[in-house]
Order: C-alpha cells, then sequence, then structure tokens
C-alpha cells in the first residue's frame, strides 16, 4: 500500500487522513489518522489536539447533516466538494473529498473567504457580518451589534426577520437576497449604523463557482466623497469643479469636500474632515445661520437654494449654496449633499442693472407729473366746456385713468428694485393694527360693490397696539385687496379676517374668485411673473404686485402664504410679529381722518387697472 502519509506531508494545502468507520450502534465515525503541517495552521491547534480525534468532534457543524455522510457512503471515483461555515473558524471552508479505499478518504480543506478579505475588515474598523445563501446570520462582529442596538444576541442561525421589525426587515432581507440571486462578485450601498453614514461593501462568497454565503463589510465616508460618487470619472468630475460640494451628517458633521472647496477657503482637508461649521476657519461666523438651513432642509426633506456671505481675506464674497437632502439605500435621510457657486461677480452685475432700472423709472416719473399737471389745468381751467361736451370727459377720464395705471407699474417698479437694492426703509410705528386694516377695508368696500363684489371684515379683538410700518401695510393691504375685485367672479365676496394669536397678529383676505392652479402657487411671489388664466380682458398686471407684497412684509419680520383652489377661490395669510416701540409714546389714533384724502388718491392708482363694469 502507499504510504499516503508521506504523500499528504508534501501537499501545500490542508490535508486530513481519515479512517471511516461504522460502529457497532450503526453510528459513523471518521477518526483522523494524520494531518499535515498546512493542516494543523488552518486549524491553528497542535498535532496532539487532532490526532486519533472523531472528524465530527473536531469540525461539529458537519454531524448532523445527513446529506453529508451519505454523499460520503456513496462515493466511487469522482471526488466530492462539501461546504459549511464553521463557527470555530469565522469562515466557510471547501472540502474536496477523495476516496482512497473503502475504510480511508482524505479530506483537502480550503477557506472560502479569503485571507485579505480578513485584513481589510480590520483595516476599515472590524464592523461586518457573514450571511449564508440561505440570508441567514453565520457570524456578526461585537461592534456590528452593539452599533446595531443588540450587543449581546447571538446572530447565528438569525435572519433580518428575527432581528430587525418587519419593515427593516424586509428591506434588509431582500436586498441581501438581490445580491445573492444576482451572483456578483461586489457591489455598495450607503447605509447607517449607529446614527452614522457608513459604506457596506458586500462580497460574495464562493466555492466550486457557486455563491455559497456573502459577507458584508461596512466602511466609514468620513474623506471618501469619491466612494459615494462611485469614483473613476466621476470622481475627477467632482473634485475638478468650480462648484463647492460637501458632504454632511445629520449633525452637520463634515464627512467630505471636494478640492475646489478647500482651495478657495484656504483650508487643508484635516482642517474640515470630522468638524462641524462652528470649528471651521471662515464658517464659524456663520454657524447660526447654516445650521438654520441645514435643519430646514432635513426638516423638509426636499431641495432648497440659500445665499451666504463668506468672508475670504478681509473680502467678502457671496455664494449661492443648494442643500439637498442624501439618502442611504434604504431611503433613510442620513445626511445633506451641499452645492457652492461663487456668485459675487453675478450679484455685482445685478446690482448695477437694478440701480438702472431704477434710475429709468425716476426718469419716467416726470413726464407722468405733466400728464397729470396738464389734466388738473384742463379740468379747472376749461370746466365749462368739458361740461358741455360729454366726449371730451370720457376721453379727459382714459388718459387720467391710463396715467394712473403707469404711474402704478412705475412706483411698483422703482419700489421693487429699491427693494432688491436694498435701499428701501423700514420706519415702524406704534399704531392701532386692527383699526388700520379696517379703515382700509371700509375705504374699499364701496369700490368693491361697484363691481357687485361683498367685502366683509371680522376681527377677533377690538384693539391691537403694536408696532408696524403704517405706509407700507396700507401698500399691502391695497395690492391684495385690488387682487380680490380684479380676480374675482360677479356676485363675489371678499373676507378680510383678523387674528390675535399672542406673539404673532395674522392677516387673512380670503375671496371667491378664479382661484390660483396648484402648479402655478410656487411661482406667485416671483417678480415679474403672471399666472395667465386669471386675465381676462377687465383686468391687467405687470407680475410685481405680489413680489411687492412679500418684500414689504419680510421687511417688517412677517410672512406671506396662500392657498387656493381653480374656480373656488385664494386665500393670502399675512403673519406679522407682535412688537412694540418703547422709545415712541405718541400713537396717532387720527391717522385715517388726516389722510382720508391721500388714501383715496392711493386707492384710485391701485384700483387704475380695474374697470368698473356697466350694471
Amino acid at each position: 500500500m502507499v504510504n499516503y502519509k508521506d504523500v499528504f506531508r508534501k501537499i501545500p494545502k490542508p490535508v486530513l487522513f481519515i479512517k471511516y468507520e461504522l460502529n457497532k450502534d450503526k453510528n459513523t465515525t471518521m477518526k483522523i489518522e494524520f494531518i499535515n503541517d498546512e493542516a494543523l495552521s488552518f486549524f491553528n491547534k497542535t498535532s496532539d489536539e487532532l490526532i486519533h480525534k472523531d472528524f465530527f468532534d473536531v469540525l461539529p457543524e458537519f454531524k448532523d447533516d445527513k446529506n453529508f455522510i451519505n454523499r460520503i457512503e456513496s462515493i466511487e471515483n469522482d471526488n466530492i466538494v462539501c461546504t459549511k461555515y464553521i463557527r470555530s473558524l469565522v469562515n466557510f471552508i471547501s472540502i474536496t473529498i477523495q476516496k482512497i479505499d473503502e475504510k480511508y478518504f482524505a479530506f483537502y480543506l480550503e477557506y472560502c473567504i479569503e485571507k485579505k478579505i480578513f485584513d481589510e475588515i480590520n483595516e476599515l474598523g472590524n464592523i461586518f457580518f457573514i450571511k449564508d445563501r440561505e440570508n441567514r446570520y453565520m457570524y456578526s462582529s461585537d461592534l456590528y451589534n452593539e452599533y446595531e442596538g443588540h450587543p449581546n444576541l447571538d446572530m447565528y442561525g438569525l435572519t433580518d426577520f428575527d432581528v430587525y421589525s418587519k419593515e427593516n426587515g424586509d428591506l434588509y432581507f431582500n436586498a441581501a437576497k438581490t445580491f445573492i440571486d444576482s451572483k456578483q462578485p461586489y457591489s455598495k450601498e450607503i447605509s447607517t449604523l449607529n446614527n452614522t453614514v457608513y459604506i457596506l461593501n458586500r462580497y460574495s462568497i464562493y466555492s466550486n463557482g457557486e455563491v455559497i454565503g456573502i459577507i458584508g463589510i461596512f466602511e466609514s465616508v468620513i474623506g471618501k466623497l469619491e466612494k459615494i460618487y462611485d469614483g473613476g470619472i466621476m470622481t475627477k468630475i467632482v473634485n475638478d469643479s468650480l462648484e463647492h460640494i460637501i458632504f454632511k451628517d445629520m449633525n452637520g458633521v463634515y464627512l467630505d469636500c471636494n478640492d475646489s472647496f478647500l482651495k478657495d477657503l484656504k483650508l487643508k482637508r484635516e482642517d474640515v474632515i470630522g468638524k462641524s461649521s462652528s470649528n471651521i476657519y471662515g464658517l464659524s461666523e456663520i454657524e447660526a445661520s447654516i445650521q438654520k438651513s441645514d435643519l430646514e432642509v432635513i426638516k423638509e426633506k426636499k431641495r432648497k437654494i440659500y445665499n451666504e456671505e463668506i468672508t475670504i481675506d478681509g473680502q467678502v464674497r457671496e455664494f449661492e449654496v443648494i442643500k439637498e437632502p442624501f439618502w442611504d439605500s434604504y431611503k433613510n435621510l442620513v445626511g445633506i449633499i451641499v452645492t457652492g457657486r461663487d456668485v459675487t461677480h453675478r450679484r455685482e452685475i445685478e446690482k448695477m442693472q437694478q440701480e438702472f432700472f431704477a434710475n429709468i423709472s425716476h426718469e419716467l416719473r416726470t413726464p407722468l407729473n405733466l400728464i397729470f399737471g396738464s389734466l388738473q389745468l384742463i379740468k379747472s381751467v376749461e370746466k365749462e366746456v368739458l361740461e358741455k361736451r360729454n366726449s371730451l370727459n370720457k376721453y379727459i377720464d382714459i388718459i387720467d385713468q391710463n396715467s394712473k395705471r403707469l404711474l402704478k407699474l412705475v412706483d411698483n417698479l422703482i419700489d421693487s428694485t429699491r427693494m432688491k437694492c436694498g435701499y428701501y426703509e423700514y420706519n415702524p410705528k406704534n399704531y392701532d393694527i386692527v383699526s388700520f386694516v379696517e379703515n382700509i377695508s371700509m375705504s374699499v368696500a364701496d369700490f368693491a360693490k361697484q363691481n357687485n363684489i361683498d367685502l366683509i371684515f371680522d376681527t377677533d379683538v377690538e384693539e391691537k397696539i403694536m408696532a408696524f410700518d403704517l405706509e407700507k401695510l396700507e401698500r399691502i393691504m391695497l395690492n391684495l385687496l385690488s387682487n380680490s375685485i380684479k380676480y374675482n367672479k360677479a356676485q363675489g365676496q371678499i373676507e378680510v379676517l383678523l387674528n390675535d394669536c399672542n406673539d404673532t397678529f395674522v392677516i387673512t383676505v380670503k375671496d371667491t374668485g378664479v382661484g390660483i392652479p396648484s402648479d402655478k402657487l410656487m411661482y406667485i411671489f416671483e417678480r415679474f411673473r403672471q399666472v395667465e388664466n386669471r386675465f381676462n380682458k377687465s383686468t391687467e398686471g405687470s407680475g410685481i404686485g405680489l413680489s411687492l407684497v412679500k418684500d414689504l412684509i419680510e421687511i417688517q419680520g412677517g410672512t406671506i402664504e396662500v392657498k387656493s383652489e381653480l374656480g373656488v377661490g385664494s386665500e393670502f395669510i399675512i403673519k406679522l410679529p407682535v412688537k412694540i416701540l418703547s422709545d415712541d409714546s405718541n400713537i396717532d389714533k387720527v391717522y385715517f381722518n388726516n389722510d382720508y384724502h391721500d388714501l383715496v388718491k392711493r386707492m384710485n392708482i391701485e384700483f387704475s387697472d380695474i374697470y368698473i363694469g356697466n350694471d
């Protein structure tokens, strides 16, 4: 007989020489008769610990596997391959079994997970799990268990359904199953552990050309923006981009950024990565603004655009910043992707354009004043002629109304441009806002009545002294009421409602008009935007009014929102902060008595683009 021990001793892979016996109780025993040095290293044991031991005692995972025993008993000339996860080795092993004779077999052993994978695991922080092809956990590292919130749980043999909620169990199980079924060697996804963002690297484990399991290794994304963007050409594009690209977690910690961001702010990577903006030079001064916008994006879970000013080398530079939520592969919000663009030069050009526009608008006022003066002179000097010739009165009225329309447009252009240039003044005064809004509303009621529209005023408080800019609030109310008349229906209704909410005072202007399409609501306050299907032959507008209204409200620290349903009507809701000026002791309670004539003139200008129909 060939001395197999000498042969096996020379084979450069782990080998067990097994003696197969069926004892009196018809139980199978597989005694290890010989083991080579490679096998001793494989098991990390001494010869005394293995020689003459039962194979099933050394690798108990095979003991209850009836298929394994049946295959051995039926083996003939061809070798067979058996694979099993061995808990003591933290690895799948593949055993190629060769039949020597009726009693003896050679078992050739091989690890299925290569050593280099475990080297990578150690480098990445030792957070990993191993699953078999049935998607059952064979092993999970202590750190993985700790970060997933079950540090004392033995995961062996469990599925995701046993460990997680049904929703998460479905997500994790199906993601792993999809990868196993794909038979691809590698995949990666964004995931979270312990509220920290990781890249989950999945590797297929093969034996004899078949996938027998997977290993998942978690890798921190800090400083690895290129991996989020899949590497390759995308990495080059990200780093070569002139725009700033930043990846932050939910706590505002900078996980990575591109080279452009570092270059413009004159920072090194170690000055940024792993830190929040409060600890980054150049950003700490605007920490509150950055944090506020981050929280808005996280709360609303949608893309938002902001402007931020950053001082670099003593110069203030303006950046347009786009912030959008970043989701992991399971649709969990894990952070924010920030893109910044230097718009300093563009803003300077826009400011020059706006200043030019303002100058032109002022120049338009001069001929308008001459027209109004001439009209007044004609009405005064040629009064008798006009009384005799009604047709002349008609044309005079046309000139007067259209001159007022042009004046309204010019005023709106001037004020809107001044707002954009930052030149508009805010002059708050302590005053009773209830009587102020009521007087404006009642003054407009007669005009609304001429258009067959009822105006209703209601308030939940009789008096509310607070600081606001009277001129601006009058402008706001006249514009909203003008729109409510302009876009209302015959026999329609307008409601002006006041609500005292302690720290906030709410003014609502509600109408039964034609309404605004839902897809146009987001644009309604943009400058020069018009909702085309709201207009008809009896109403005209420039698209400036509501943009100016929004600016006039915001300059007072307030907000405006709109609700509308097409064919039903619109509702504009103004919220103003309640404040009292301590140094303004004189409250002018007869403002409207003193200024009523001027109010009527301003109403006539504001409503000049509404044509009163003949009843």
